[in-house]
């Protein structure tokens, strides 16, 4: 059986160890030849592995954080519109007039302090002590049920002598306690939409007699 140089494909039909036309050994390989795999024979087929996604763990985190700050600050500016909502509330609310004295008006009603103007009697539904003198912080409180005054003097009369000036004005059914350097006297209307209270009090060692009084009305029936 004759076989064939692997180099030039000359027949060798001898035992020649060498081919006949270009001398090389017969049988010898020019190179590295791979073998082809039969048809028959399994194939082996290399998968390539997935590629794990990179970690989105701080991505995620960072993305929370930014959130939560975002949810303070948006609370914060709300808080600070709420502050600057009701000063402005406020503001529009109270007046001050040139005498100082200032006025706070609500859905409520209306309350008048400070150095409002002189109080006269009829607000306060009683005689003011003659020669007495009255005080700073006169207050007027107005509502839909009703109004409150109150008002505060001074004078440099006596307690007794001021306590029996009241009791006198108040008459027989005024309601008195008194001690050595204080007294309340007080008394309501027959239909309870009317009281006036007259505290009396020594103020220390200047020799001078503190009379402060609140009347209230009332306009329910």
């Amino acid at each position: 059986m004759a076989s064939f140089c692997t180099k030039c494909g000359t027949a060798n039909t001898g035992d020649n160890a060498f081919c006949t036309k270009c001398g090389a050994p017969v049988g010898a390989a020019v190179g590295s030849v791979s073998a082809a795999p039969t048809s028959n024979a399994p194939v082996a087929f290399a998968y390539a592995q997935p590629v794990a996604p990179p970690a989105k763990g701080g991505s995620s985190a960072l993305k929370v954080i930014l959130i939560i700050v975002a949810v303070f600050v948006g609370l914060g500016i709300l808080s600070v519109c709420a502050v600057m909502f009701g000063i402005w509330r406020v503001s529009k609310a109270v007046h001050v007039s040139s005498n100082g004295g200032v006025t706070v008006t609500t859905p409520s009603g209306t309350l008048t302090a400070g150095n409002a103007g002189s109080v006269s009697s009829s607000d306060l539904g009683i005689d003011i002590y003659p020669g007495a003198t009255q005080q700073q912080g006169a207050v007027r409180v107005s509502t839909p049920n009703g109004t409150a005054i109150t008002a505060a003097y001074t004078t440099s009369d006596s307690l007794d002598k001021v306590v029996d000036f009241y009791k006198g004005k108040l008459g027989a059914s005024a309601s008195v306690f008194q001690s050595d350097k204080s007294a309340v006297l007080s008394e309501t209307s027959d239909d309870k939409k009317s009281s006036v209270m007259v505290t009396i009090s020594t103020e220390g060692t200047n020799g001078q007699t503190k009379i402060a009084i609140l009347h209230s009305t009332s306009s329910g029936s």
